[in-house]
């Protein structure tokens, strides 16, 4: 006997074998209809008209095509002059294809080629003499000058330097060993390299203070943090810009409330401070000027529209859309330049809002971002009488670049001392980068003895080492405003 047991007969009447016979038929058709459109299409058939992509497709001629728009100044790299060479070559042939020879070429064309060299490494050697006077028999020697390298210290201050710089932009203990190893040839171990941390960070320590002194000094400071960890326990990274000097800093601190804005802050009633709706900001007003960030009102009112099949599902859809187009509308206004059409554009942009706020909605995320709007007021308005920014998105960047490279990868810091020594280096690293002075520059400048490593000038070379007094600040207003658009 099989063991699935024998196979039965299946029996159809003649009604079911028709109905059989139509079904099968009707599949065929089918696949006949999907078989033809998958080859005229070339590809499968259109997803149905209930799935909506993530991002809207934009018609094909309202595409944006890559690199500069038309009209615009092309951004091309210079090339360097000739002067600048450190090899010169000459590529001429001997013989044409057809294999005549040939003469002198009838003209020349140039084409540069970088090339990157490995890390040099220069061992100094120094012989220090010693003496005895003959008069009082006291004991002296030479020195190795400050400015070469710190005291006891197997490294330059240009290591120093380096090894700061990388830290700065996030690398971790682990990858400056092994950069210093794979591209330099130098096997430290993590001790020496926190050794030349604590050095640098007490070499910055004037320029950091430079920095707290000219933020303070700004007519307008963007604010923001953000969460991070020390030992694992939660604290809050702070970033104050001021785009107008030039200038970024950053301090780790337990407290995410008032009490560090206020005390990094403090002074300056005429300053304004760029920040979100955070009610760590609030206890600010009447002692400097808010501006409320617009990026998030706008962010908030797409939010509301998120997580439904249709836009239209959402409540309010119509009066959250018409928040969000409201807030690019106050975004572009804040950019134009002042004049007749710049205050055109912000009293239609008012009144805009204004008709807004009178409208009742019922849905949860409208009437919050309605309660929001109508509890700051003026403050969402600041920019229109001092002409600074609308948005925050200055100080987002610097702790977004923070984020990505440290806290993702290491996770905060081990230490508070530690995370302090991070601010310090990254708020001197983001001044420099914002200034267009390279980083090693400025730990030259306070080796050589300057006072303030940011105005120019390296300071006397005579000075024997770096300073301690604290720094002036007074390089707040030495160079010309620039653009807000230079963060």
């Amino acid at each position: 006997m099989p063991r699935f047991g024998a196979p039965r007969q299946i029996v159809f009447t003649e009604e079911q074998w028709a109905a059989h016979l139509a079904e099968d038929e009707r599949l065929r058709a089918r696949v006949e209809v999907l078989e033809a459109a998958f080859r005229e299409q070339g590809r499968r058939p259109p997803p149905p008209p209930w799935a909506k992509a993530n991002t809207p497709k934009p018609p094909e001629g309202e595409r944006n095509k890559p690199g500069a728009k038309e009209g615009h100044e092309a951004h091309h790299r210079p090339a360097p002059s000739g002067e600048s060479a450190d090899v010169e070559l000459a590529l001429k042939l001997r013989h044409c294809a057809c294999g005549e020879k040939l003469g002198e070429p009838f003209v020349w064309t140039d084409r540069w080629v970088d090339k990157l060299v490995p890390g040099h490494v220069e061992h100094r050697h120094y012989r220090v003499a010693h003496y005895r006077c003959g008069k009082c028999r006291r004991l002296s020697a030479a020195t190795v000058p400050g400015r070469a390298a710190p005291p006891k210290s197997r490294f330059c201050w240009g290591t120093h330097f380096l090894v700061a710089g990388w830290h700065a932009v996030g690398l971790t203990h682990s990858r400056i060993l092994m950069l210093l190893e794979s591209d330099y040839g130098q096997k430290v171990s993590l001790g020496e390299v926190d050794k030349m941390l604590v050095r640098a960070g007490k070499l910055f320590a004037p320029a950091v203070e430079a920095i707290t002194a000219a933020i303070r000094e700004g007519r307008e400071v963007v604010v923001d943090n953000t969460g991070w960890r020390v030992d694992g326990v939660n604290h809050f990274l702070w970033d104050f810009i001021a785009p107008e000097i030039k200038a970024a800093l950053f301090v780790v601190d337990r407290s995410g409330g008032h009490q560090v804005p206020e005390q990094v802050l403090s002074g300056n009633p005429g300053q304004t401070v760029v920040c979100d709706g955070g009610t760590c900001f609030n206890p600010l007003k009447g002692k400097k000027r808010l501006q409320r960030d617009w990026v998030h009102i706008r962010r908030h009112a797409k939010e509301g529209l998120l997580g439904y099949e249709t836009i239209s599902d959402a409540p309010d859809w119509r009066w959250l859309k018409s928040v969000k187009s409201a807030a690019e509308a106050v975004l572009k206004t804040a950019k134009l330049p002042r004049g007749k059409e710049r205050d055109r554009k912000v009293a239609e942009v008012r009144r805009r809002v204004d008709r807004l706020l009178v409208r009742e909605v019922d849905g949860e995320p409208a009437r919050k971002l309605r309660k929001y709007l109508v509890d700051r007021g003026e403050e969402l308005w600041t920019w229109v009488g001092t002409g600074g920014l609308a948005q925050s998105n200055a100080a987002e960047q610097g702790l977004r670049f923070h984020i990505a490279g440290k806290r993702k990868v290491s996770g905060g810091s081990r230490a508070l001392v530690g995370a302090v020594r991070t601010a310090a280096l990254a708020s001197v690293h983001a001044t420099a980068r914002m200034r267009s002075i390279p980083f090693a520059e400025v730990g030259d400048r306070l080796v050589r003895g300057a006072a303030d490593p940011f105005l120019p000038g390296a300071g006397p070379p005579s000075s024997p080492g770096p300073v301690t007094s604290a720094a002036t600040g007074s390089w707040a207003g030495a160079l010309s405003p620039p653009s807000r658009h230079d963060l």
